[in-house]
């Protein structure tokens, strides 16, 4: 991390799971947090609060199986609060976003269920969690901007980014709506052959409802907001470092 630190002139932070396979305890936890942040510059982590099996479990498994334990991502804020944490893993709602910030966190990561449903996940997040005035905007109003945008970076680096790459992110846009999955088959078909991220929505959002394509989003989907109220009482014992032990590892 030192070395990434002195090739660039952003902060650098670090992104792990809260352990792998059986070295999986808070002290060991704690043992690398406090080893990177001591000989480097790093003072921002992102926890994903499962550990990770490496006994031949699918990535997909990795993401369901381990249980969540929260208890250690809270239990960093107290045993470091010199240091700054991100919350990740297993908060699927802005609901749940809010009760984890309610509880303390530093910040939540929302990852796959940002991408798989980025309109209602994403959507009202800006006056919901940051207190922004609500904003009345469609998913019409978005893939218009978004066409701009993406047509005006293909190619950037060559061959890439790619049509499909750029409209990747898009695919969620209209998650659990009418004729979904329709719209997907026929982007995936429109790919083959559409040069620009405008011919492609010309010939695909004809799937679409123009009820859908013109309804701002109104309300919080709803999530867990109690998932973190009793994490505190299972919050593992202080962590005190053992410098022998580190300096021998």
């Amino acid at each position: 991390m030192s070395v990434i630190a002195a090739n660039t002139n952003v902060p650098v932070s670090v992104k792990c799971r809260i352990g792998v396979d059986d070295h999986d305890s808070y002290n060991e936890l704690c043992d690398f947090i406090y080893e990177v942040s001591s000989q480097s510059p790093t003072r921002h982590f992102i926890i994903h609060s499962r550990k990770a099996l490496l006994n031949g479990i699918s990535p997909k498994d990795n993401r369901k199986i381990p249980p969540l334990k929260y208890e250690y991502y809270y239990a960093l804020l107290r045993d470091f609060p010199d240091l700054q944490f991100t919350i990740n893993g297993g908060i699927n709602s802005i609901e749940e976003v809010n009760a984890a910030l309610m509880e303390g966190a530093h910040g939540v990561m929302v990852g796959r269920a940002a991408y798989g449903n980025p309109w209602q996940i994403l959507g009202l997040v800006d006056s919901a969690v940051y207190g922004a005035p609500l904003r009345s905007i469609t998913r019409r109003q978005v893939l218009e901007q978004y066409q701009v945008y993406g047509d005006s970076v293909l190619g950037m680096y060559g061959p890439r980014p790619s049509v499909r790459e750029v409209v990747r992110p898009l695919l969620g846009l209209f998650h659990a709506e009418p004729r979904n999955v329709m719209w997907k088959r026929k982007v995936d078909a429109a790919f083959r052959h559409c040069t620009t991220i405008e011919s492609l929505f010309e010939e695909t959002l004809v799937e679409i409802p123009d009820s859908v394509l013109d309804s701002p989003i109104t309300e919080v989907p709803s999530g867990s907001s109690d998932m973190f109220i009793e994490v505190k009482s299972l919050l593992p014992p202080p962590y005190t470092v053992n410098k022998e032990e580190l300096l021998y590892a």
